[in-house]
């Protein structure tokens, strides 16, 4: 029994990392939009850390799709929508990273638009405390 409640925990733990781990990527997208929509992104000259250009990307798309809402957005739309905004963003780039996104379980697919998933609450009953 210990060692079923030890692989319950571990779960969990990863489980809400992985949640974290969303939700921070979705606050880090609204700020980049919220950055462009000030024009105040790209105006600190191009990087040529490739891992910075990957987050520039992860966030300005987080944020296409944080404006999105529920509705989501295409791999086309998120790409002309960026280009509105001022940012090029490759369509292989956009579309290789919403399919790892999906598959981290960071956004939903339906239809064919991408959008965020949201957080699932778990039960009171559910939650185990380890205070």
């Amino acid at each position: 029994m210990n060692r079923n409640h030890m692989k319950r925990l571990l779960g969990e733990r990863e489980r809400l990392r992985l949640q974290i781990e969303a939700l921070q990527n979705q606050l880090l997208g609204i700020e980049r939009a919220i950055a462009l929509m000030d024009g105040s992104a790209g105006e600190t000259g191009v990087s040529s850390n490739g891992r910075e250009r990957a987050r520039n990307v992860k966030d300005t798309v987080l944020g296409l799709l944080a404006q999105a809402g529920e509705a989501g957005l295409t791999v086309t739309k998120c790409v002309e929508m960026a280009q509105k905004q001022g940012s090029h963003l490759e369509r292989g780039t956009v579309s290789s990273l919403l399919s790892r996104l999906k598959r981290e379980e960071i956004l939903d697919l339906k239809d064919g638009s991408y959008s965020l998933r949201k957080p699932v609450p778990r039960d009171a009953s559910q939650t185990t405390h380890t205070h």
